[in-house]
């Protein structure tokens, strides 16, 4: 097993990822990077250092970036969606002053991305790396944060270009809309949430508050995008993969498109889960199943 960077914008489905991950990976520390998206980063870095100091006391924390490469916010904070603060006013009771802090990116080769890539595209930098897994991009269905751009990528379109552009030396695996969209949890399935530990309670309380705070006009289960990034990460075998390079657009109004290159450094990208309610059944007895606790 591999210590991860993981970058994030914790975010009410990030926060079930990390649980899940902690869960798949248990005995591993890992290093958690707060990156602006679902929030500010003040408030997203807020998040993660309370889901460390709850969750996985282990785990290291650093602050990331607080704005796109280009130094301009180009979308909206996703209030709608995740509220003011990320997670719908729901924060365990934690302390968070014993959070291990860390200056520098440690020298690990595995990355998880559940954030924009500016975070991403800056440990790249560093070198090649083992392995990215990156929840971003739609290829074959609707963008959800522009009619063309998935949320991740269009918060930084310009890191997108750079990391599908740098990325010949690593296995780089994405997790578009195209599988996400497919596995989700209905309110019945989240009341049925057994509270037989503190971290189930808080992970229950966060999901019926998003139920009963979203216009589900927009969509009416909640869909594990970020989990199932987690998820296929360790099973990539529950999924249908794809080879070919990602282009991404960064001019005009289609400006955070992804688009499937084969000119492009290869990538695997999931296009298909043929298992999808199984694959949704089985996340949700890895993270609250009692012998998981």
């Amino acid at each position: 097993m591999n210590p991860y960077l993981i970058t994030s914008d914790p975010g009410i489905d990030d926060l079930v990822a990390l649980v899940l991950m902690k869960k798949l990976t248990v005995g591993q520390n890992h290093c958690l990077i707060a990156s602006f998206g679902n929030a500010p980063v003040e408030r997203t870095g807020v998040n993660a250092q309370e889901f460390i100091s709850f969750a996985a006391p282990t785990w290291s924390y650093r602050e990331g970036a607080a704005l796109p490469l280009n130094g301009t916010l180009e979308h909206a904070w996703p209030d709608y969606f995740h509220g003011p603060d990320g997670v719908w006013g729901v924060h365990p009771k934690t302390d968070r002053r014993q959070v291990a802090l860390v200056r520098d990116y440690p020298k690990y080769q595995h990355v998880l991305s559940l954030c924009p890539l500016t975070e991403a595209q800056k440990i790249m930098r560093r070198g090649p790396l083992e392995e990215v897994t990156i929840m971003g991009g739609a290829f074959h269905v609707a963008g959800n944060e522009t009619e063309y751009a998935e949320t991740n990528i269009a918060f930084d379109a310009d890191a997108a270009v750079h990391v599908f552009c740098s990325c010949s030396q690593t296995q780089v695996k994405v997790v578009p809309l195209d599988v996400t969209r497919k596995v989700f949890w209905s309110l019945e399935k989240v009341k049925s949430i057994p509270e037989h530990s503190p971290q189930s309670v808080w992970i229950k309380t966060l999901l019926l508050a998003w139920f009963d705070r979203y216009n589900h006009a927009r969509e009416k289960d909640f869909h594990v995008h970020d989990p199932l990034a987690v998820y296929l990460t360790f099973h990539p075998e529950k999924a249908t993969w794809v080879t070919s390079g990602v282009a991404v657009v960064d001019t005009g109004k289609r400006r955070g498109q992804t688009i499937l290159d084969a000119r492009l450094p290869p990538c695997r990208i999931a296009l298909d889960v043929p298992e999808a309610s199984s694959v949704a059944e089985e996340i949700f007895t890895i993270l609250f199943s009692r012998d998981s606790q």
